[in-house]
């Protein structure tokens, strides 16, 4: 039985271009800034290493974990993404992600499980108008952990005060989001974007056929 449900934050409560291009500009800007380089070969070293870590793990890697393998510490990186850009200029509400999510929370714990840090995660949430909503926001500050760390969705599940198997994680990475959490035993589901979540409400709340929900994606 489904108690909780963890979101991942980027690519999954929103998918907004302009805040991926600004999250890889505040990268080249922090690796240039740290080794002393331009901004340029900061961007080519970057996005060889990028490369690099998808051939060898067959999937996209985000900037956070790129940088941690350049030894450049995640609060420093975090430091300067937070004076780099402000979400809040590139979101807006989401009438039907906050519909959804007031629904859910009628019978569910919900909270927010990020790579992000605190300052960023609070302006996406404040932007989106999702206040309030979230019983429990779980980011890089909390433990100190990245995912896929298993140690990180295990302490959100211990802080939730609920067994990981009736968790939801709920994420569009498999490699950094649902397969940690499916391997201590959460249930997960895979999605593109918020409209993912909205079919993934109507099947919970048992609106929508599950078939044609794409209900290969609950587990």
């Amino acid at each position: 039985m489904i108690k909780a449900i963890i979101f991942d934050m980027d690519g999954t409560l929103y998918a907004n271009t302009d805040i991926r291009k600004q999250f890889a500009a505040a990268a080249y800007h922090t690796l240039a800034k740290f080794d002393n380089i331009s901004i340029d070969r900061a961007r080519v070293m970057i996005e060889e290493r990028r490369a690099e870590l998808k051939a060898k793990s067959g999937f996209p890697v985000p900037y956070t974990l790129t940088l941690k393998s350049f030894n450049i510490p995640i609060k420093v990186w975090h430091k300067e993404n937070i004076a780099f850009f402000d979400p809040r200029d590139f979101l807006h509400k989401d009438e039907k992600l906050k519909a959804s999510l007031v629904k859910l929370k009628k019978n569910h714990r919900l909270a927010v499980m990020t790579n992000n840090n605190r300052i960023q995660t609070e302006r996406v949430i404040e932007a989106l108008e999702l206040d309030g909503l979230f019983d429990r926001i779980f980011t890089f500050n909390s433990f100190e952990i990245l995912k896929p760390e298993l140690e990180f969705f295990k302490k959100a599940a211990v802080e939730l005060g609920i067994e990981p198997k009736d968790c939801l994680y709920v994420g569009d990475r498999y490699d950094v989001d649902l397969q940690p959490a499916q391997e201590i035993g959460m249930q997960i589901f895979k999605v593109e974007g918020p409209g993912d979540i909205y079919d993934m409400t109507s099947i919970m709340l048992g609106h929508m056929d599950l078939p044609a929900a794409g209900a290969q994606n609950l587990i």
